[in-house]
C-alpha cells in the first residue's frame, strides 16, 4: 500500500527542522531583487508549530473531523500551512480559485457545504456583500485572525514566525493517520460560471499521487525552487508545493509576477514547473532562457505544447519532462528527461492503466481516480463508468511501446487555453449575446488567446451608419464596448483579447447551431 504523504511530510519536519522550508517571494518595484519586508519565512519547524496552532485554531471554532473548509487566496506561505492545518485537524480542503468572480466564488463555497473559509482581506472587502450563509467563519489569509462580523478573534498571529519555533519539537512532530478511501479534499474543476464541478479526492488518491511525483519526477535535496501554478489546481498544490516540501526543497512562492524572468534569476532553482504559456514568454525573450542558472530540467503540463514551442525546447536542447494529468486524477503518465522534443506524453505512471475506446478516447483507471463529483450523481457516471474507467474527454493513442499520444478535445466546442484552463465558449457567447447591439456571436482561440467574431444587431448597425462617428468606426466603437461590458463579467482568465466584426451571419446547420468547426 502507498503511505500517506502526511505521514512522509511528518518525517522530513523531524530531520530537516531547521531547514528553510517556504517564503514568500515579492519583486522590487524595478523586478531587480527581492522585497524581504513583505511575506512570510518558514523553516520547517516553524510551519509545523503554525500548522499546529492553525489547527488548533479550527478546534476551537467547533470545527470537527470530516468538516468542510474553503481555502481561495492568491498563493503564500499561509495559504499552505492552512491547507496542511486542515489536514492536521483531519477537515476536509476546498480548493477555490479566487480569480473567478466575487459571486461564482460564493455559489461555490455555498455549494461545498463549506463550514469556514480562509481568504485574502482584499477579496474578502469583495465578498462580503455575496450571500454564503452556512460559513460562521472567515479567517484572514494574512494574519489568521476573524474577518466575519460578530465573530471573535480567533488565535492572533501577529508574533513574527520565528518566534513559533519554540512551540513545538521535532519528537511530537506527527499528522494523524485517516481512511485512505475517506474524503480528503474538494478541488473545482477549471472552467467559466456555472461549469465547475466539485472533484473528490481520497487520501488514496493524494497518497498516490505524491508517490508518482516523488518517483518520477526527481529533484535536487535541499535545492531552491520556484513555485509559480496555482495551488488551487490539483498539480499546483502537489507538483509545486507537497512534492517539493517533501524533497526538502526551499519553496519561493511567487507572489507578484508570473511572466518575470528576474524571479528566475533571483531565486536560481534547480527544476522549474510550467505551463506552455509561460514558457513560451520566456522563449519570446531569449533563444536559450535558462543559460546561466541552475535549472537543470523543466516541467511541463496542463495544455497541449504548440509546435512552435516544440521546435524552440529541442533547438535550446532544454532537458524537459511532459505530464499528463487532470483534476479527475491527477498524474496519468509523463516522459523521461529529454533534451529533443517529441509529441507523446510518455508512459503511464506506475499503477495506472491507460487504453482507448473505441471513439478514441482516452480512457484511466488507477487508485488516483476521483471519487466522483460533489452532489453530482448524474456527472460522475458519466464520467467514470461501471469498470472504474475514467473518461479524460482526451482524443489520443498508444503507439505499439505504450506511449501515449494526445490529439485533442472529444469535446470539440471546449477549449484548452496554454495555461491550462478549459474554457466553455458558450457561456461567454451568452453575456455577449445578451447585449442589445449583438444579434449572434462565436468565441475560439487564436494563438492561445479568447478572440469573439460578432455579427451586431440590425439595430446597431442602422443606428450606427447615422451617426457620425469622429474617433472612431462603428466597428471599433462596438468592440470596445463589449470588451468594456463582457470581461468585467468573467474571471482573469477566460477574459476576451479582442473581437471581431463581421456582417456575415453565422455558418449554422440544419438544426440552427454554429458550425464551430469552420471558425479559426
Amino acid at each position: 500500500m502507498t503511505r500517506n504523504y502526511l505521514s512522509i511530510l511528518a518525517e522530513t519536519i523531524r530531520t530537516n527542522w531547521d531547514q528553510p522550508a517556504l517564503t514568500d517571494f515579492y519583486l522590487t518595484e524595478d523586478g531587480t531583487a527581492q522585497d524581504t519586508s513583505r511575506g512570510n519565512h518558514y523553516t520547517y519547524g516553524e510551519m509545523y508549530a503554525e500548522i499546529c496552532r492553525v489547527a488548533e485554531l479550527l478546534t476551537s471554532l467547533g470545527l470537527q473531523k470530516g468538516d468542510h473548509i474553503a481555502i481561495c487566496g492568491t498563493n503564500s506561505a499561509h495559504w499552505v500551512v492552512a491547507y496542511l492545518a486542515i489536514a492536521k485537524m483531519q477537515g476536509v480542503s476546498v480548493t477555490v480559485m479566487h480569480s473567478l468572480m466575487p459571486d461564482e466564488i460564493a455559489r461555490l463555497v455555498d455549494f461545498s457545504d463549506a463550514k469556514a473559509l480562509f481568504t485574502d482581506e482584499d477579496l474578502w472587502s469583495e465578498l462580503k456583500s455575496q450571500s454564503v450563509p452556512q460559513v460562521e467563519n472567515i479567517i484572514s489569509l494574512e494574519n489568521f485572525e476573524s474577518l466575519a462580523s460578530g465573530t471573535s478573534i480567533i488565535v492572533s498571529s501577529a508574533s513574527s514566525p520565528s518566534s513559533v519555533s519554540s512551540a513545538s519539537s521535532p519528537s511530537i512532530v506527527g499528522f494523524p493517520q485517516s481512511n485512505p478511501d475517506s474524503l480528503a479534499m474538494i478541488c473545482f474543476t477549471s472552467g467559466t460560471t456555472g461549469v465547475s464541478k466539485g472533484v473528490m479526492l481520497s487520501y488514496r488518491a493524494c497518497n498516490h499521487g505524491v508517490d508518482v511525483s516523488l518517483k518520477t519526477l526527481p529533484n535536487k535535496q535541499k535545492g531552491n525552487y520556484l513555485s509559480l501554478l496555482p495551488y488551487s489546481h490539483i498539480s499546483g498544490l502537489f507538483v509545486d508545493v507537497i512534492d517539493q516540501l517533501l524533497k526538502v526543497s526551499h519553496v519561493y512562492i511567487n507572489q507578484n509576477s508570473l511572466y518575470s524572468e528576474n524571479a528566475i534569476e533571483i531565486v536560481n532553482p534547480y527544476i522549474l514547473t510550467v505551463v506552455p504559456l509561460y514558457l513560451e514568454f520566456l522563449f519570446q525573450k531569449h533563444e536559450i532562457p535558462f543559460g546561466g542558472t541552475a535549472i537543470q530540467q523543466v516541467n511541463i503540463g496542463g495544455a497541449k505544447i504548440s509546435e512552435l514551442l516544440g521546435e524552440s525546447l529541442s533547438k535550446s536542447q532544454t532537458t524537459h519532462v511532459l505530464l499528463y494529468a487532470a483534476t479527475e486524477g491527477l498524474l496519468f503518465s509523463n516522459t523521461s528527461p529529454r533534451t529533443i522534443y517529441e509529441t507523446n506524453v510518455g508512459k503511464a505512471c506506475r499503477g495506472i492503466q491507460i487504453r482507448i475506446a473505441s471513439n478514441g478516447e482516452i480512457l484511466v483507471k488507477g487508485e488516483n481516480v476521483m471519487l466522483g463529483y460533489y452532489k453530482d450523481p448524474e456527472a460522475t457516471a458519466r464520467k467514470i463508468d461501471q469498470d472504474g474507467w475514467l473518461h479524460t474527454g482526451d482524443k489520443g493513442h498508444l503507439d505499439e511501446d505504450g506511449y501515449l499520444y494526445v490529439e485533442g478535445r472529444l469535446e470539440q466546442d471546449m477549449i484548452v487555453l496554454p495555461n491550462g484552463e478549459n474554457i466553455h465558449p458558450e457561456d461567454i457567447e451568452c453575456k455577449i449575446n445578451a447585449l442589445p447591439e449583438v444579434s449572434e456571436s462565436i468565441v475560439l482561440a487564436r494563438d492561445g488567446r479568447l478572440v469573439a467574431i460578432v455579427v451586431p444587431s440590425s439595430e446597431y448597425r442602422e443606428t450606427s451608419e447615422t451617426i457620425e462617428t469622429r474617433a472612431s468606426s462603428p466597428s471599433t466603437s462596438l468592440r470596445r464596448t463589449i470588451l468594456r461590458a463582457v470581461n468585467p463579467q468573467l474571471p482573469l482568465f477566460s477574459q476576451l483579447y479582442d473581437v471581431e466584426i463581421t456582417d456575415t451571419p453565422l455558418a449554422k446547420t440544419e438544426k440552427q447551431t454554429i458550425k464551430r468547426y469552420l471558425y479559426k
